[in-house]
């Protein structure tokens, strides 16, 4: 009877320290609701060491997704090619290109290296817009 309680006893402890693990894990990293991202700005660059476009352009597109800055993250791959490029839409009122590139070039120890890179504006004004299409032309029709 004394080994089935201390069974019981020794499976309660080990299950209720495995539980305290687990609740460690998850709470490593909290998932915080994403709110939208409106890119005004797009920065492209170079880079090196990407082996595919599945696992290392996901990798890249879930650390920079991460700054809850970044609108999308899109690649010109292609296999054995040396450099690649990398566009990303992103809010300049969240971060810059420098802390974009510092991110991927932190990535899984220093795997990629960021070459030449270029910023684009790609908000769009309202006024430059409506001004410069043409007024509708209205013919009459006689009756």
């Amino acid at each position: 009877m004394k080994n089935l309680i201390s069974l019981f006893f020794l499976s309660l402890v080990l299950f209720a320290c495995d539980q305290v693990k687990t609740a460690e894990k998850t709470d490593d990293k909290v998932q915080t609701p994403k709110e939208k991202v409106v890119a005004n700005k797009m920065l492209t660059f170079e880079i090196q060491g990407m082996s595919c476009e599945m696992m290392c352009g996901g990798s890249i597109r879930q650390e920079l997704s991460e700054t809850n800055a970044v609108e999308k993250c899109e690649f010109d791959f292609e296999d054995e090619r040396k450099t690649n490029i990398v566009t990303v839409s992103y809010d300049q009122k969240k971060t810059t290109p420098k802390e974009l590139i510092k991110i991927v070039t932190k990535m899984n120890d220093g795997q990629f290296k960021v070459g030449k890179s270029d910023e684009h504006d790609i908000s769009i004004s309202i006024k430059a817009t409506i001004k410069d299409v043409p007024a509708p032309v209205v013919e009459e029709t006689k009756s």
